[in-house]
């Protein structure tokens, strides 16, 4: 596994290009790490590449959006644990909390994750998941 930490990677299959990117958490630097860099993430990628970004938080997503991001990848709401707790998470984390968001032109995916957080270690009425995306290209124009 390579560890995308404000940086990307490129990847092709059958003719098509996409470009994965990565941030660190907001938290990272209370853990002697870089905080998060969009910039620097983005750097060196050909701005007709589609990016997909991989940001634990949801916060900040419409600066994502605004650099050309086409679909961003968060979590750490784990849905708000509680139903209800999910109206409290989203003062907290832009308004996202779970599931699938247009933030400008970019996507974003926000998982409930599949673990508890230690500070709060249940759940009721929000499930854990693990989430599938399936990435086909748009049919070129003739």
């Amino acid at each position: 596994m390579r560890v995308l930490t404000n940086s990307n990677v490129t990847l092709g299959r059958n003719g098509g290009v996409l470009a994965v990117a990565g941030v660190t958490d907001e938290a990272a630097p209370s853990f002697g790490m870089d905080g998060p860099n969009l910039d620097i993430a983005l750097q060196g990628l050909d701005r007709g590449l589609p990016v997909i970004l991989l940001k634990h938080r949801p916060i900040g997503s419409s600066l994502s959006a605004a650099k050309g991001v086409g679909l961003q990848l968060s979590g750490h709401t784990h849905g708000g644990m509680i139903k209800g707790l999910d109206l409290i998470g989203q003062y907290a984390n832009g308004g996202f909390v779970s599931g699938m968001y247009q933030v400008g032109a970019m996507k974003l995916y926000v998982s409930n994750g599949t673990a508890l957080w230690n500070g709060f270690p249940i759940r009721l009425g929000v499930p854990s998941e693990i989430t599938e995306f399936v990435l086909r290209a748009r049919p070129s124009a003739q």
